[in-house]
């Protein structure tokens, strides 16, 4: 009877997963990092080869080393290309192992079927899990995830019977979960947990080999530690905030997501960084909850040891992530909760169970309570889901439910920037320069939304940049588009050029000088060799399926007086902006095949020289 329970208790997960999430598998891009880690990968793109598994392994991707998330983006693309539905399809099966993996590992830990069932109820369907599920960028989270449940089962497996297989299985899968995501730097910490609590082998093993046993363990993470501060230091920021402001932040959201496991609502993919420091009442009762929820958890560790397990690997398990080293301007993320609060559902599942261990119909009222709370979640989660079906639904939403959010305002400009809505994108920009003005000088994607002395700020802010940083290529490439801005598209080359000086493989300036050398207006700027050799160069490195890149190859070989070259690059470009379902560029590519057609070649009015300003 037990055996079938636990079979039909799985198969209610995966019930459970599939009514909340299948929706993904119609869902687009979001155009939110998805780039970066999919579709505008060329080794990714590509599929598996011993090539791209090599590189997986020796390379950064997308500013971060999780060789065994990119290999399996790289499966997908194998299998399913870049349709979005289907790498949904794919993080949604990952996540389901996850939850029945964790099912599994809970009942053999602590030998309590349906308090184990429940809390792998709630991992499955809390509205934060949303995120990590639904956005394909995060396909790190749910991997990982499963990794961390497959050493919890294979620990449990070692730890009543030990054998040196069993113990390299459980290092195994915890160095895969730390490939996979390295958030998991924690998973020594948490063994240790686990083993006070419920495996209790501080009662019966001595302390020292306990912490032997985790040397190894710890040596993984260190690496994966290390790989993760080379692969991010440029986007690490430890003097943007305060180390005041960043305590203070990390004590907030401490309590933020506690207050979120409980009352989900308005959730968001970007939670702005506070630019001031916190009202004394919200800290000082932010730093009480935790002092006093660690202080509970201390004093009744041996008559509740489940609250010294569980509250602990919640506060343990965000540590990486809580911003005393902060990477990116997010106060707090859904995504970071994954897993940490596992460990604070299992410390509530437990602690309500014991505390009615002997009411009248406790099993049956139990039982009740747990349907109706994993009832109310699903809701909940599916509603948030929804959200994530595009970028036009995530950011209003988004925006809807933040404040002074211009990270937010930013993703969005960008996003309808590449979809065509021009317009839009620059109200967006300008929306974020107004919010936080350092963004004038410090985003990429601000410029197409400036004008007058905003522009006039954000080039010299970029001079001095360029000046103080010579080889600092990327201020380089934003400076140029800036130039372009002015209507300095002389200088703007020079930009450009010096950028693929110091990396002649620099995607970003071979592009933007294609197009120069294809459209300007101004014939002695136009050089219709240089623009194919360059924009070839730039859709190679591409993998060969970025559309924008297709539009800036069929202008050069228009350029070229290769129209029959140009209306088949433009019908291939098409074809990838639909893929994207990037309306706008595809029809953007109808008008210029007109052109192609007539042998006309494109010309970019916003490349007009005006030099004397």
């Amino acid at each position: 009877m037990t055996g079938r329970t636990k079979i039909l208790i799985a198969l209610g997960l995966v019930a459970l997963v599939s009514i909340v999430f299948g929706q993904t598998a119609h869902f687009g891009w979001v155009r939110y990092d998805d780039h970066d880690y999919v579709y505008r990968s060329g080794r990714v793109t590509s599929g598996l080869s011993f090539s791209n598994i090599a590189w997986a392994f020796t390379h950064f991707h997308a500013a971060n080393w999780h060789p065994i998330t990119t290999l399996s983006h790289m499966l997908d693309c194998q299998l399913f290309g870049v349709n979005p539905g289907l790498h949904h399809f794919s993080s949604v099966v990952i996540h389901t192992l996850a939850v029945i993996a964790l099912f599994f590992a809970l009942d053999s830990l602590t030998g309590k079927i349906w308090r184990s069932g429940v809390v792998a109820g709630v991992f499955a369907i809390h509205p934060l899990r949303a995120e990590s599920v639904a956005w394909i960028a995060e396909r790190k989270d749910v991997l990982s995830g499963l990794f961390f449940a497959l050493t919890l089962l294979t620990w449990s497996s070692y730890a009543r019977r030990k054998s040196l297989a069993r113990y390299l299985v459980a290092l195994l899968a915890a160095a895969l979960g730390l490939l996979s995501k390295p958030m998991l730097v924690t998973i020594p910490f948490v063994l240790l947990l686990i083993d006070y609590w419920p495996l209790n082998r501080f009662r019966t093993e001595k302390i020292i080999w306990l912490l032997m046993e985790k040397i190894p363990f710890a040596l993984f993470a260190a690496v994966s530690a290390v790989t993760t501060v080379l692969a991010q230091h440029g986007h690490i920021d430890t003097f943007g905030f305060s180390l005041p402001l960043r305590f203070e932040n990390t004590i907030v959201s401490y309590a933020i997501y506690l207050r979120q496991l409980i009352w989900p609502v308005d959730l968001a993919v970007l939670y702005p960084y506070p630019e001031k420091f916190f009202p004394f009442l919200t800290i000082a009762g932010s730093a009480a909850l935790l002092i006093a929820l660690s202080t509970i958890a201390i004093i009744y560790r041996k008559r509740l040891p489940f609250l010294f397990t569980g509250w602990f690997w919640f506060i343990g398990m965000l540590v990486p992530v809580m911003g005393i080293v902060q990477v990116g301007r997010q106060a707090h993320a859904d995504r970071y909760t994954y897993l940490p609060l596992i460990g604070i559902t299992i410390a509530i599942v437990w602690l309500v169970a014991e505390l009615t261990a002997h009411w009248r119909f406790q099993k049956q009222i139990g039982a009740l309570a747990s349907a109706v709370v994993i009832v109310a979640f699903s809701v909940c989660a599916y509603h948030q889901t929804l959200f994530w079906r595009n970028a036009d639904s995530l950011w209003p939403h988004t925006l809807a439910v933040t404040t002074n959010n211009d990270g937010a305002h930013l993703a969005f400009a960008t996003s309808l920037f590449a979809e065509g809505r021009t317009e839009e994108a620059i109200a967006h920009a300008r929306t974020a320069a107004e919010i936080r003005p350092a963004n004038a000088g410090v985003y990429g994607e601000v410029p197409v939304g400036l004008e007058g002395k905003a522009l006039d700020e954000a080039i010299l802010f970029w001079s001095a940049r360029v000046e103080n940083e010579p080889n600092n290529i990327g201020a380089r490439n934003t400076f140029g588009v800036l130039l372009v801005q002015k209507h300095q598209t002389r200088a703007a080359v020079e930009q450009w050029e010096a950028a693929l000086v110091l990396n002649p493989n620099d995607g970003n300036a071979q592009s933007n000088l294609a197009w120069v050398f294809a459209t300007a207006p101004d014939a002695s700027l136009r050089n219709g060799t240089r623009a194919v050799e360059l924009a070839e160069r730039a859709l190679k490195l591409a993998g060969g399926i970025n559309p924008i890149l297709y539009r800036t190859l069929a202008a050069a070989y228009a350029e070229s007086g290769r129209f029959d070259d140009a209306i088949a690059t433009a019908e291939r470009g098409r074809e990838f902006a639909e893929r994207e379902s990037n309306r706008e560029l595809a029809d953007e590519f109808v008008a210029v095949l007109d052109r192609y057609r007539q042998h006309q070649p494109m010309r970019d009015a916003r490349l007009e020289l005006h030099e004397d300003l």
